[in-house]
């Protein structure tokens, strides 16, 4: 694990948490105030800015830069090294910072002084009372917050409204009834649910969620904890036949083991496929091919039965991680910054301006919204305290890697259920032995 860095010095927990908290403008900055000294933001994407006018109207006169780098690795990485970073960086892009590697060098700020202090636009409440729950623990090394993970992604099935209104279909609320739908679909010529197979996780995602929605978050957790036999548990076992099952009914698209995740989505827009699994990020990345009839919507995975431990279960990843740098000019206010872009009017404008679900309680209720967006943000918010988390595929990239590859084996018909949970299980049991490898703890 990586080892727990000194807490910020009182001194500047104050110097970021002192005055009026409202947002409303201050007298001119002193030379104990975060606007005192300019302040740099480096972005990998624009909405890592946003917060800057409300950091302006707070401290008038404040000297704010904000620039969108999308290779931070290329441009940002030597200022690390060179010990000039930018005091604030969204680490989001086509080449990312290697936090955890940051974090080791004694690069990152502890952010428990953002996180403790008052809600920028509610000094009755602190920061992290704002945010959804379990969504911090994303930026949590060795049990010290060193980023704040900012956008809530969430995960699902993708359907056509108008196509499922054409065809006078519901929206399945079980398990079976995916299966009957699937089996309509099918009968009406269309692939029921298309993926894209060269890249096995959108499916291994599915199937953990499936898991984790019958039999608990104790399924996920045992897995990122690497405990003996986590792969074997009855609930994953379930979820992997039912998805065995659809391959089994043919309601998988022909042509799925062979597409990328461009090529399924396009197809699943061009309505030759009634259901996609992504992330909500599929909009966004699929824009200018989505038809303006299309009614582009998600709804939650289905629970296998009646008996799921977590009915309302929804996978959901904070991602785009805000980090300030330890030795950046103005560390106070790079801090001060993150409070800043935590405000409700800050994240609702990210919703609103980028199309992006952020980690703020409740900023983009009421927000007119497409029918994407829309139906993420309200499975999110019903939801609540039954989002689903994991953190495996980000600490143990290769073994995630693993486990998606024996998931594509066993979706081609190359090994039954029992051979790969078998396969997972080995490979994790020889990932707890490696003692080369970083071992991380969920609680």
């Amino acid at each position: 694990m990586l080892k727990r860095r000194t807490v910020l010095q009182g001194a500047l927990a104050g110097a970021v948490l002192s005055g009026c908290s409202t947002g409303t403008p201050e007298s001119a900055p002193t030379a104990a105030s975060p606007g005192a000294l300019p302040l740099e933001v480096v972005a990998g994407a624009e909405y890592g800015g946003f917060a800057a006018a409300a950091y302006r109207k707070k401290y008038p006169g404040s000297m704010v830069s904000s620039a969108v780098v999308p290779q931070l690795r290329d441009k940002v990485l030597p200022r690390f090294q060179a010990g000039g970073p930018p005091d604030v960086v969204l680490n989001v892009g086509d080449k990312t910072l290697d936090v955890g590697r940051l974090v080791a060098q004694g690069q990152v700020a502890d952010l428990r002084a953002v996180l403790d202090g008052p809600a920028w636009d509610n000094p009755k409440a602190k920061v992290a009372d704002s945010i959804l729950p379990g969504m911090l623990d994303f930026g949590r090394y060795d049990g010290t917050q060193r980023t704040i993970n900012y956008v809530a992604t969430v995960y699902g099935l993708w359907y056509s409204a108008t196509l499922f209104q054409r065809h006078g279909w519901d929206v399945p609320r079980t398990w079976p009834e995916l299966v009957a739908l699937g089996t309509e679909m099918k009968g009406a010529g269309l692939g029921a649910l298309v993926h894209p197979g060269t890249h096995p996780y959108y499916l291994l995602e599915l199937i953990l969620t499936l898991a984790a929605k019958t039999g608990g978050h104790d399924v996920v957790k045992r897995i990122d904890n690497l405990e003996d036999g986590a792969w074997r548990d009855s609930s994953l076992v379930r979820a992997i036949s039912a998805i065995g099952d659809l391959v089994k009914r043919g309601l998988i698209a022909p042509g799925s083991a062979k597409y990328d995740h461009i090529t399924a989505q396009k197809r699943f827009l061009a309505s030759k496929a009634g259901m996609l699994p992504c992330g909500n990020w599929l909009e966004n990345e699929m824009k200018p091919l989505v038809p303006k009839t299309f009614a582009l919507t998600m709804f939650g995975v289905p629970a296998l039965d009646g008996s799921a431990a977590l009915p309302r279960g929804l996978h959901v990843a904070a991602t785009s991680p805000y980090l300030v740098a330890e030795k950046g000019k103005n560390k106070a206010g790079g801090l001060e910054f993150l409070r800043a872009a935590l405000s409700t009017d800050v994240a609702a404008q990210v919703t609103t301006e980028a199309n992006q679900l952020t980690i703020v309680r409740g900023a983009a209720d009421g927000l007119e919204v497409g029918t994407a967006l829309r139906s993420a943000r309200d499975l999110l918010g019903a939801a609540g305290d039954q989002a689903i988390t994991w953190y495996f595929d980000s600490w143990y990239p290769a073994f995630a890697t693993a486990a998606a590859e024996a998931t594509a084996e066993f979706l081609a018909g190359g090994v039954p259920v029992s051979d790969w949970t078998g396969r997972i299980q080995a490979a994790a049991d020889e990932l707890k032995k490696d003692k080369a490898v970083t071992k991380y703890h969920r609680a």
